[in-house]
Parts: structure tokens; C-alpha cells; sequence
């Protein structure tokens, strides 16, 4: 998966959270990441949660650790907590569910005209009289 860049109170970076990155967010905050991606959208997230989802994310797009957890840790000291919260619900977002907007399958749906492979008569027809 590709990276994401967004724009936050830290400039604008890259954040991807490959397999190694998500496990290392589960372990340092003790929960699953579609267990902190529910607590981040529904407000019962923790400080961890979103520090650690951005720590993650900006090391798993490149940044080192020596430079990830001091620029995470001072922006948090810096600012209201809560002003992190939807950047890193992007970055979960992105790492689970894929870009925003991103619609699986195809375009428009089943066509319901379309003949299927069944051979049976619609339950919905008459009997003869």
C-alpha cells in the first residue's frame, strides 16, 4: 500500500502503517488496530492511541525513530491532545480500509436484468389456471 501524505500541525508527511508497523501499534497500546480505529472515532481513545498511530505511521513511511517519537511527543506537549485525533484516524483509516473514497468491486452495482445461472421460474410468477 502507498503511502499518505496529510498535511497536520507537524507539516506534511508521509504515514503508512505496513504489518509490521500495525503490530507494533497493537503491542505498545494493547489493543487491536481496528480496536483503537473504534476508539478514535467513537471518543474513547487514549493518549497512546494516537500518539502511537503517528509515531507508527511516520516511521513506517521512512522517518527514523530517533526523529518520529521526539516530533510526535513535542507537537502533543505543544497542542490540545484532541488536535491529533483525526490524523490519525486517517492513518488507520488508509492502513485498514485503503485511500478514503476507494470503492471495491465494480461501478454501478449487480444489474438486475441480467440473466443468472439458475434455471428455475421467478417465485414471483402466476400459475397456470
Amino acid at each position: 500500500m502507498d503511502d499518505i501524505r496529510i498535511a497536520w500541525l507537524g507539516g506534511e508527511h508521509p504515514f503508512r502503517l505496513p504489518l509490521g508497523r500495525l503490530r507494533a501499534l497493537q503491542d505498545n497500546c494493547n489493543a487491536g488496530p481496528e480496536e483503537i480505529f473504534k476508539r478514535i472515532r467513537d471518543g474513547s481513545w487514549r493518549v497512546d492511541d494516537l500518539a502511537e498511530t503517528l509515531r507508527q505511521g511516520l516511521m513506517g513511511a521512512g522517518m527514523a525513530d530517533k526523529d518520529a517519537g521526539p516530533l510526535v511527543i513535542g507537537l502533543m506537549e505543544k497542542h490540545p491532545i484532541a488536535d491529533f485525533k483525526m490524523t490519525a484516524y486517517r492513518v488507520l483509516h488508509h492502513a485498514l480500509l485503503g485511500p478514503e473514497g476507494d470503492q471495491v468491486g465494480k461501478p454501478g452495482g449487480v444489474d438486475p436484468e441480467a440473466e443468472g445461472p439458475g434455471g428455475s421460474r421467478a417465485s414471483t410468477e402466476a400459475e397456470p389456471s
